[in-house]
């Protein structure tokens, strides 16, 4: 760019210099400027590029010998009682007093998670354990059967991680964190069932040396595939340094990518990871220009940055307009089971404090074809507050906020301003307790 402005200076000077000459060489200096120019300038950005690529700033890691489990998003799975054992085939006898249950894991390796039978056995003078045929050889060996570690929380939680074979040219385990609560009791569940819970997504976590600092990388793993993905998923570093990373929602720590080299802001630096490499354990980050950058972070006491939608009437709306009031922002899905779970309390909440100055904003997740299906979930819910359409905001979601998690409420000041990003001061009863904590009277 710096030689394109000098070739423009050279031509104005020259221009200058022989403005008392003929038209005819006037003319020829312009021709030159019209045709040539724009090719010269070309030429100089392409090459001005090419240096900057080539003088990219770049910082090197390696990944954990082992994958870690996600102990956040779990799910869980009935184990039903077994009466007969004859078809099964135990490399040590069972205790005699021992509850045997049997239920299916939910197993990521596959493309189907198709899960595999595990065993809870549980001697009443002993810890509980699992046995599970990893090997697939239709018998529980030694080295398959699992103790349970008591949690340190209270005297009937157990849990132990379940490591599956794995075939990964650098990972050779796939975690599986298991719990159990001896003391369960729910209505749903018969006499002689248990509820196990357990994992079924694991995080690859690494070391990347950023200007003589170890710093703490987090990339999403699928087990089904040989390598690690750069734009899908979700990925996080630490920037405190406290070696957590802190996965909940609008945390500037994690980020969630669909089919986008993520970018993530590390002080004065902006960092995406340009590749992975398994057989060498290699992870490479680079530095991405300012500009690049498109999420906006939020902040308690900070303003929320305005945007525009269109609401289910087809209107043009801005966050704006809600000035003045305190205001619910919600992203939530007719999709999602645990958002319409807390619908009951956001219309509990609209009822009770509309009157001390509250409001609600419904950033809708659905695809374009659900609206007329999500049109009639709401009124006959009696869900009456303004609505904002998916194709309206989607940049909003998966650009600028990028969403990870769903419901991700926002309480919003009368001026804009953030007041909670909690989840759990703003989901369930708690929501109802927080806006009557902090409106007016």
């Amino acid at each position: 760019m710096e030689t394109c402005l000098r070739i423009q200076q050279t031509v104005i000077v020259l221009q200058i210099k022989y403005e008392k000459y003929s038209t005819n060489l006037k003319q020829i200096f312009a021709l030159i400027a019209f045709i040539f120019l724009p090719a010269v300038c070309q030429f100089a950005q392409e090459k001005s590029d090419s240096k900057n690529i080539s003088n990219e700033v770049e910082y090197y890691g390696k990944l954990d010998a082992e994958l870690a489990p996600d102990l956040k998003d779990l799910t869980s799975t009935v184990f039903k009682p077994l009466a007969v054992l004859s078809k099964y085939k135990f490399a040590r006898p069972l205790e005699k007093d021992a509850a045997v249950s049997v239920g299916s894991l939910y197993d990521n390796r596959t493309k189907s998670g198709e899960g595999f039978e595990i065993l809870l056995v549980e001697p009443k003078a002993e810890s509980p354990y699992f046995y599970a045929d990893l090997n697939a050889n239709g018998a529980f060996e030694e080295n398959e059967r699992l103790l349970l570690a008591a949690s340190k929380e209270t005297i009937d939680d157990f849990e132990q991680i379940l490591k599956l074979p794995l075939k990964n040219p650098f990972y050779q385990t796939f975690p599986i964190a298991l719990r159990y609560n001896r003391g369960f009791k729910h209505p749903n569940l018969k006499t002689g069932e248990r509820l196990v819970v357990q994992s079924y997504i694991a995080f690859a976590f690494g070391e990347v040396l950023i200007n003589n600092k170890s710093v703490r990388v987090q990339y999403p793993f699928d087990p089904t595939e040989s390598s690690i993905s750069t734009s899908d998923g979700l990925f996080g570093i630490d920037l405190d340094g406290d070696r957590l990373i802190k996965y909940e929602p609008f945390s500037p720590e994690t980020s969630y990518a669909t089919k986008d080299e993520i970018i993530i802001r590390f002080g004065n630096l902006y960092l995406s990871t340009r590749s992975i490499d398994l057989t060498k354990n290699q992870i490479v980050m680079r530095v991405r220009p300012k500009s690049e950058y498109l999420r906006k972070e939020l902040e308690i006491g900070k303003e929320m940055a305005d945007f525009s939608f269109v609401d289910f009437e087809n209107k043009k709306r801005s966050l704006k307009e809600f000035r003045g009031k305190y205001l619910l922002v919600d992203f939530w899905g007719m999709w999602c089971v645990d958002c319409r779970h807390e619908l009951p309390y956001q219309l509990a909440a609209y009822k009770k404090f509309g009157k001390r100055n509250f409001e609600i904003l419904g950033l809708d997740s659905d695809e374009i074809e659900k609206l007329e299906a999500v049109k009639t979930f709401l009124s006959k819910n009696q869900i009456t507050w303004t609505q904002a359409k998916f194709d309206s905001i989607k940049n909003l979601i998966e650009t600028i906020y990028r969403i990870q998690e769903y419901p991700s409420a926002i309480l919003l000041d009368p001026n804009g301003k953030v007041l909670i990003l909690d989840q759990k001061q703003l989901t369930g009863e708690q929501l109802l307790e927080t806006l009557d904590r902090i409106l007016p009277r």
